[in-house]
């Protein structure tokens, strides 16, 4: 395969949908020697945060001199940002060679029905439910065969959806992170915090260890009788260390954290929004915990680490007149995130909102949490099939003064730029999907870490 076939293919098995369960997953795996098995691993869940925690620790293991795996999902701009080592995403060469190779076990495995003979007498073909894998499925196992022939110290690895049927959950992880519980993807995972809790809370294996900065008490709850019942170690961030930011600007954050057997230090990071504080002291947490358990991780690795981390599209800035902020809140409690950042920075001009979000979203309360900042709102439609069409917003003319509607993102934001006074910020937010574009529409051909 030339890398352009192998994409081509591993889309094409997004006709497969969403399909939660283990089974498919564990026979590829199983068939190409259960890689997911040969390396130490960290695996980071939760609704919001854990793409960025799982970049924090990724830097803090690599300034502590391990070769380290980061596997991370939707991408922004390129397929291979998925599947990183040692920060640098894998060569497309891999990419192509690794699906062939997967793609032949995949034919052996799950082999599709032949419909081009009909039985006799019938006159059409009911459709038929084929157990096939995803194309997260097929991912998964293409990022752990690419680790493990990396040779990586360990893999940090994100949760694709929920918890317990996702494919990432074949791992046996050094340590389980949950980030936090909110509502999302409620018509997988349930329509309560304690619900969707319980499924975050399927990465918790049996005598493990458990990373928590969830603050819901409902979830805490069920996360901490969980790992009561399977016999699992758990800390809570939130109740064991305290930290303080003691300066936040436009380049980073500046912060103290006090956690107990541990001296009181100071931290800098560059990635913006109190969320992030606290995405950054998890993922320290999780550093200091495998450090108990005999990796060689001192304080200045964890420090430099910190620093060292990037995580585009999340409050991205691009300097100019108008400022363009790019965001991917994609759920009301990111969208809250990203109103606390706005209030507390407190930009001189008009606030202009470009916003596009998928159908499943709970779009109202996104904007009833954006809206009311801005001056002006332009509804456009994310770069997905899953789009919500923007012109059945109807509610939003209610939550801001003036709104229009361009359904292609770049148009979207050349108007926003284009009726924006020099002092006024353009804030672009409600899908990764939507960052994709923009970051496409503002010249940016690599999102780097």
């Amino acid at each position: 395969m030339t890398y352009s076939q192998a994409i081509a293919y591993l889309y094409g098995l997004q006709r497969f949908g969403v399909k939660l369960g283990l089974e498919n997953v564990h026979r590829l795996l199983e068939a190409v020697g259960d890689p997911h098995r040969r390396f130490p691993s960290i695996l980071i869940g939760g609704t919001n945060g854990k793409g960025s925690t799982a970049a924090f620790l990724s830097s803090i293991l690599q300034a502590a001199g391990y070769r380290v795996g980061l596997y991370t999902s939707p991408h922004l701009l390129e397929f291979t940002e998925r599947v990183r080592v040692d920060g640098q995403a894998i060569a497309e060469a891999d990419v192509a060679s690794l699906t062939d190779e997967l793609s032949s076990v995949v034919a052996d495995l799950f082999p599709l029905p032949d419909t081009s003979h009909p039985a006799p007498g019938t006159t059409h073909l009911a459709p038929r439910t084929v157990s096939h894998p995803t194309f997260f499925e097929v991912t998964t196992a293409l990022a752990f065969l690419h680790f493990l022939r990396s040779k990586v110290d360990y893999a940090v690895v994100e949760v694709g959806l929920g918890g317990r049927f996702d494919a990432t959950n074949v791992l046996d992880p050094e340590a389980a992170v949950i980030t936090n519980i909110a509502l999302e993807h409620e018509d997988y995972l349930g329509k309560t915090l304690g619900a969707i809790a319980a499924e975050k809370a399927g990465i918790v294996k049996q005598g493990g260890r458990v990373v928590t900065a969830a603050d819901a008490p409902e979830a805490l709850a069920v996360i901490a009788e969980v790992c009561r019942i399977r016999g699992v170690s758990l800390l809570d961030v939130r109740a064991t260390c305290d930290w303080e930011i003691s300066g936040s600007d436009l380049s980073g954050q500046r912060f103290i954290v006090a956690q107990a057997g541990h001296p009181t230090e100071a931290f800098c990071i560059r990635l913006l929004g109190r969320h992030q504080v606290t995405n950054a002291v998890t993922a320290l947490a999780v550093a200091r915990l495998l450090r108990a358990r005999g990796a060689v991780i001192g304080e200045s690795a964890i420090r430099e680490g910190l620093s060292r981390t990037r995580w585009p599209g999340r409050l991205q800035l691009f300097p100019g007149h108008p400022l363009v902020i790019l965001d991917g809140a994609h759920n009301p409690a990111g969208a809250k995130a990203l109103r606390t950042f706005l209030e507390e920075h407190r930009f001189a001009g008009r606030l202009i909102l470009v916003f596009g979000v998928l159908q499943d979203k709970d779009w109202i309360a996104m904007l009833q949490e954006l809206g009311p900042l801005a001056k002006r709102l332009i509804l456009t439609r994310p770069e997905s099939d899953r789009a919500a069409d923007p012109r059945g917003l109807v509610e939003a003319e209610g939550l801001c003064p003036k709104l229009e509607i361009l359904e292609n993102v770049a148009e979207a934001i050349m108007l926003a730029r284009a009726v924006a006074d020099p002092e006024d910020v353009v804030v672009v937010t409600g899908s990764l999907f939507i960052i994709s574009a923009a970051l496409r529409a503002l010249g940016v051909r690599e999102a780097l870490l």
